[in-house]
């Protein structure tokens, strides 16, 4: 066998290996403990990041319950509009990742996908669009 041959199944191994090991961890049964964290009121703003645009900044609540099994969350989302909540519709939104101190959640929607990051009594995320442009910023605190 060639040196180069030798590299290729060397190679090939590592790839194959990595995949199993992520898909491994993504499917690692989350704690009831961390999937509690994400649920709640949070609090905070979405900024827009492509201008000039129909999107404007915002002042958000979010509204996290559970759905169903411990791998979905409804994301009930408003933004304040004049002192009142407004709402803006309600997402459901699958926990990707779990792993101690942060949860992650990813959203999909028709023309892009939502990620959050659950770390403590923060929620952060960001909306990307189909064609990967970053449209949004989320950045949000636990609301008492």
């Amino acid at each position: 066998m060639t040196g180069a041959a030798t590299m290729r199944i060397l190679l090939v191994s590592i790839a194959v290996a990595t995949f199993l090991v992520r898909g491994a961890a993504a499917q690692v049964p989350v704690s009831e403990s961390q999937w509690a964290t994400a649920l709640g009121t949070w609090r905070g703003t979405s900024v827009c990041l492509v201008h000039p645009s129909s999107c404007r900044d915002e002042i958000v609540v979010y509204r996290i319950t559970p759905k169903s099994g411990r791998d979905s969350v409804a994301f009930d989302a408003r933004k304040i509009v004049r002192g009142q909540e407004e709402e803006m519709g309600v997402l459901t939104c699958r926990v990707t990742r779990a792993v101690s101190p942060a949860i992650d959640l990813t959203c999909a929607i028709p023309n892009g996908l939502w990620r959050f990051r659950v770390r403590g009594d923060s929620l952060l995320g960001e909306l990307r669009l189909a064609d990967s442009t970053r449209f949004r910023d989320v950045r949000t605190i636990r609301a008492p």
